[in-house]
């Protein structure tokens, strides 16, 4: 049992709490969607993003799975949950990985869940247009701007390094500032205390459509490319329950390729998760992808800039293969 403190059942009709790729073989898929393998649970926060979690229950009968859903605050509960074994599978980003490592934490990651969902968004009252990175550098002359992220998140971390990669140094040439709470994101540009957020979707569209704040880049020109969260589990919880992760795998992959083709299906589940309107659930949609690919080497790439900015005591690169497990992807043709 989980306990009532900690967990949140999904409701199926709830506002964004959070303001706060193939086919599967046939034969793999028939041996994952035969018999009764029980329930499994699964820890998300609730975002467009994370949309696969919200339709799995839908799903599950066709793997002889019975899904529960947990939604969570953050992602650093969702570990928590994960390591007390309170929950099967967990939603998170490459960062907990890698932190999990560091700290001899036993995670596996088994697939990719979704790609993009960052952006780099100024306040309008800069006037510049987007990718105007020369502009850019001409404020910045002028006064250290001020960003508002969340500090060691995942998209702080793209963003930085695009801001690198176009010859900006965010502890030297601008104010980086942890607003830790992706929800204060949009009121740190509407009260002018800061100029440029480095944030989520929906948030970037719905500021944008307020007219507060333009999307000035998508941050996925680095060889971090376009990371967002995977799916991830215990070692030991994976080596007793391979069947069952063998399944929800082959759920992903059929969960991926569904909201990536039909755009009715995203827009209607999204809804009845978010309440928002149709307008800024497209946008965001046009910033994110359903990607069950692990992204190893992109991961690693992130992982060197994890170490750089000392947000791990060393760089775990090299130990990154060891904690990503392709052989379920690769039982659906996924990963070579």
């Amino acid at each position: 049992m989980i306990p009532h403190c900690i967990k949140r059942m999904l409701p199926y009709t709830v506002a964004l709490a959070f303001f706060c790729s193939g086919l599967p073989l046939l034969v793999h898929a028939e041996d994952a969607k035969s018999g009764d393998l029980g329930t499994v649970s699964l820890g998300w926060v609730k975002a467009t993003a994370n949309l696969m979690a919200f339709v799995a229950p839908q799903l599950g009968s066709k793997y002889g799975l019975k899904i529960e859903n947990y939604n969570f605050n953050n992602s650093n509960d969702i570990a928590t949950a994960m390591i007390t074994g309170q929950i099967n599978f967990g939603i998170l980003t490459p960062i907990h990985l890698m932190r999990a490592i560091d700290t001899n934490v036993d995670f596996v990651q088994i697939a990719g869940n979704a790609r993009g969902n960052t952006a780099i968004v100024f306040s309008s009252k800069l006037g510049l247009a987007k990718n105007d990175w020369n502009g850019l550098k001409e404020l910045i002359k002028k006064r250290k701007l001020r960003i508002a992220s969340s500090r060691g998140s995942m998209n702080e971390f793209l963003c930085i390094a695009e801001f690198a990669l176009h010859g900006i140094d965010v502890d030297k040439d601008v104010e980086l500032t942890n607003v830790a709470s992706f929800a204060q994101h949009p009121q740190a540009l509407r009260s002018g205390e800061f100029d440029i957020i480095f944030t989520i979707e929906p948030l970037a569209s719905m500021v944008a459509a307020e007219g507060v704040g333009t999307v000035f880049n998508y941050p996925y020109d680095t060889p971090a490319g376009d990371l967002n969260t995977t799916w991830d589990v215990s070692s030991d919880w994976l080596k007793k329950n391979s069947l069952k992760v063998h399944a929800f795998v082959g759920l992903l992959v059929e969960a991926a390729k569904w909201l990536n083709t039909d755009k009715d299906a995203q827009l209607e589940n999204s809804q009845k998760l978010t309440g928002l309107n149709p307008a800024i659930l497209n946008a965001a949609f046009a910033n994110n992808r359903y990607d069950v690919h692990n992204g190893l080497q992109q991961m690693q790439e992130l992982a060197r800039l994890a170490d750089e900015r000392h947000f791990t005591s060393r760089n775990v690169a090299d130990a990154l293969p060891k904690a990503v497990d392709d052989s379920f992807l690769k039982d659906y043709g996924v990963e070579k």
